[in-house]
């Protein structure tokens, strides 16, 4: 693994050369105004490189990346070098820092021989990637996600979103490498290689459709033909209501329960009606009686239900329908006349 130095006193340095810039009137006319909202950002990331929980650098970097588009300050670059070098976004360190040689010509003697040992070192253990995502429609927002794994220490990983033609260029960190694309809709295609500095590597990518689940269409009802409407049983509901009426008082055994248990814990906290400083005697009192009063309607109410529910069981007539399409008794009727006898059935459905 390359070792980098990544001291907080050199980014506070840098950050504190771009300040003196960002935060200086303007030397000449006709260089743009920085904005506030420039200034803003900056600061942010000066803040977060110097949180004492630790160097939050990915944030820092956001930041310092949005006041630089925002001002265009070459002093910004140093910082940006810095936290990407960090991030182990070498390409993007090895761009930050070359710009910033170039375009920053009163750096003092030490910075610019410490940048210059770090695009060295960063510049011979690079290695250049190019991937291409191809499989989704123009304007899909792809990302890759990019995690190496050292030999010793936490893995590291950077996401990357990819321009409308979904290609990838960037510098990697020497390494075992696993980059994953992602796309909405669309299954994960990963890509495992063993990086070697100074190496290149390419690849291509085809993304794949999730497949999503067949649904199965759903049959349309059968029609059934209407039957009769059926009587309820009157003989159920009698005893419908006495089983509401036992659930009820079982409630009310419950909370007689906890309201027995409010007034003993009275009793323990407060002997002789002494009670401790922070006990509240006037609301366990209060919650006890309203345990106490729910208590009585619940069983009140259950034993009325109960008992009217039995006594309409025992006093309701027994119902004796008859079975549907069973035929009456028939009715049969003789008579004789002077021109002779007759009979006559009569049966009722």
């Amino acid at each position: 693994m390359i070792a980098l130095p990544r001291t907080l006193a050199r980014a506070v340095g840098l950050a504190l050369l771009a300040g003196a810039v960002l935060c200086a009137p303007l030397a000449r006319a006709e260089e743009a105004p920085i904005s506030d909202q420039a200034r803003a950002h900056f600061k942010a990331g000066v803040s977060l490189l110097q949180d004492p929980d630790g160097e939050r650098v990915e944030e820092a970097y956001r930041e310092f990346k949005a006041a630089y588009e925002m001002s265009l300050s070459p002093k910004i670059l140093g910082n940006m070098g810095f936290c990407a070098m960090k991030l182990e976004r070498d390409g993007e360190a090895i761009e930050a820092y070359t710009r910033y040689l170039r375009e920053v010509t009163d750096l003092g003697a030490e910075e610019r021989a410490q940048i210059v040992r770090d695009l060295q070192t960063l510049t011979v253990g690079v290695v250049a990637v190019q991937l291409t995502v191809t499989g989704a429609p123009a304007g899909t927002k792809v990302i890759v996600t990019d995690v190496r794994t050292p030999v010793k220490g936490e893995r590291v990983t950077n996401a990357y979103v990819l321009p409308a033609d979904h290609k990838l260029v960037v510098g990697l960190r020497s390494g075992h490498h696993v980059l994953t694309a992602r796309a909405p809709g669309f299954q994960d295609e990963p890509w495992e290689m063993e990086a070697l500095s100074g190496s290149k590597e390419t690849r291509s990518l085809t993304l794949k459709p999730r497949a999503s689940a067949v649904v199965a269409p759903v049959p349309p009802p059968t029609p059934r033909e209407p039957s009769p409407a059926e009587e309820p049983s009157p003989s159920r509901v009698p005893w419908v209501i006495a089983g509401a009426g036992a659930a009820v008082m079982a409630a009310g055994a419950v909370t007689g329960i906890v309201a027995l248990g409010k007034e003993s814990d009275i009793a323990s906290q407060c002997p002789s009606d002494l009670c401790p400083a922070t006990f509240d005697l006037a609301g366990a009192r209060s919650s006890a009686k309203t345990f106490i009063g729910v208590t009585d309607v619940l069983l009140i109410g259950g034993g009325v239900l109960v008992a009217g529910g039995i006594t309409w069981a025992l006093l309701a007539p027994s119902p004796k329908p008859r079975e549907r399409g069973a035929l009456g008794a028939p009715a049969l009727a003789a008579a004789c006349g002077p021109t002779g006898c007759s009979a006559t059935a009569k049966v009722s459905f």
